[in-house]
């Protein structure tokens, strides 16, 4: 959501907190996909490898952890597997 190297550049998480105060979550969810629709996730993914790319990253900020890898072992991961051109490997546990 930053501009530019802003979110690459910031020091502290202090720093980051003061530059995305007045971020909405409307304004998150325009830049990041967000949300249990597995659909948007998979859409997302295959932009990426119809771009080109082999690899993709996915990352997930919030507190649910657990439930993330379970949304995407249950709902995302299969159908990549059925049907995108990219590799997926099995999610890495922190």
């Amino acid at each position: 959501m930053l501009k530019g190297e802003l979110g690459q550049e910031l020091r502290l998480p202090a720093h980051f907190e003061q530059a995305t105060a007045d971020a909405t979550e409307e304004q998150v969810a325009e830049q990041i996909i967000c949300g249990p629709d597995p659909d948007q996730h998979i859409e997302a993914i295959r932009k990426f490898s119809e771009a080109g790319f082999d690899h993709v990253y996915i990352h997930q900020v919030g507190p649910d952890q657990e439930g993330f890898f379970r949304f995407y072992e249950r709902e995302v991961l299969p159908a990549m597997r059925a049907g995108a051109r990219i590799r997926t490997a099995e999610p890495q546990r922190a």
